[in-house]
């Protein structure tokens, strides 16, 4: 069968068709129904600072399994799943790299499971407690998502920061506790941090994707505190953090996703009539909360969609046809503050 996909050049995008066989042993056929848009690392691969170009493009995928290959036991035909596939209307995966979805979910939302769960692996590395506070800096979608599950964990109260008003209003609007424009209100966020008495604050996440805000979450970090890093940047030094830091016995936390497992499997010895035991002959999911993995926190962040308890509809700006696909990525090539959440429509 023939599938439209997403091919990259240096700043820009257009579709291609190429021809999909049949799924091998241990692999899916998906049929995509929405894929998203990571206008960070996207943007990345569109100068060509990731991989060599052309390549394909896309990693966060919400889609229906069509078929299965030999030997596939953990998935049927009609279930719902995400995975890091690119963006194209069919595609193969194999079915480690595919995580089930609850049948109910809103998929668009599920779309956003891989932006969602680096959010909730700073969440984790942060190992915040219910009823610290919190300060989020930057309100792109990743940071946006951070603010969430830190509310969804118990931090009081929760603090953001970004220079756009328009992701202010709309963490607000998601309930966050206090939302601050620092250009437009300097010396507010120092003024808030003062006000709970703590002599600084626990928890400070920084994703604005510069440099310069480590250097104030330094400052108003408190002793043995964390000041936990999301974005990446090239190019800028860092920050001092002698006595900002250092002195206050204070952590510098990082949490590139791709640094934990993205799932385990365990193999387990059985006694089946006979002895000794013998080793079973399936892999198991390490489902143990000793260690989150991604498909771990990818279903812990589907779970949440689905009952309820977090709502990603507000942080979706754009949404487009696939055919129009080119005209998304213009979008992210031009850097353009106004995509939060972009979603493509595969349907």
């Amino acid at each position: 069968m023939q599938t439209k996909y997403a091919v990259v050049e240096h700043g820009k995008v257009y579709l291609a068709e190429k021809d999909l066989p049949k799924p091998g042993p241990g692999e899916l056929l998906l049929k995509a129904e929405y894929s998203t848009l990571s206008p960070g690392t996207e943007w990345a691969l569109m100068n060509g600072f990731i991989v060599p170009l052309p390549t394909n493009i896309g990693y966060s995928m919400a889609a229906h399994v069509v078929e299965i290959g030999e030997g596939v036991i953990d998935f049927k035909v009609g279930d719902a799943v995400v995975t890091t596939g690119e963006h194209a209307q069919y595609l193969i995966m194999h079915e480690y790299n595919c995580t089930p979805a609850p049948n109910d979910i809103d998929m668009e939302q599920a779309a956003f499971f891989n932006l969602a769960h680096t959010g909730m692996y700073a969440l984790r590395r942060s190992g915040i407690q219910m009823g610290e506070p919190a300060v989020v800096m930057g309100q792109g979608f990743v940071g946006a998502m951070t603010a969430q599950v830190a509310r969804c964990a118990g931090a009081l109260p929760v603090i953001v920061t970004d220079l756009d008003d328009s992701r202010l209003e709309k963490a607000k609007r998601m309930g966050v506790h206090y939302a601050i424009n620092p250009k437009k209100e300097p010396g507010k966020l120092e003024e808030v941090v003062a006000s709970l008495n703590r002599g600084g604050v626990p928890v400070v996440f920084e994703a604005t994707g510069a440099r310069q805000p480590l250097e104030q979450a330094f400052e108003i970090v408190s002793e043995r505190g964390r000041v936990v890093m999301i974005s990446q940047v090239h190019g800028e030094d860092m920050p001092h953090y002698d006595d900002n830091l250092m002195q206050k016995g204070a952590s510098l936390i990082g949490t590139y996703v791709n640094s934990k497992p993205f799932s385990l499997r365990r193999a387990d010895l059985q006694i089946k009539g006979t002895w000794p035991p013998v080793m079973s002959d399936k892999l198991n999911r390490y489902v143990n909360s000793d260690v989150w993995t991604c498909d771990e926190d990818i279903r812990v962040f589907l779970d949440l969609v689905k009952y309820g308890s977090l709502n990603i509809k507000p942080l979706i700006t754009h949404r487009f046809d696939y055919e129009k696909i080119s005209d998304a990525y213009e979008l992210v090539w031009k850097q353009d503050s106004s995509l939060m959440g972009g979603v493509i429509k595969w349907k």
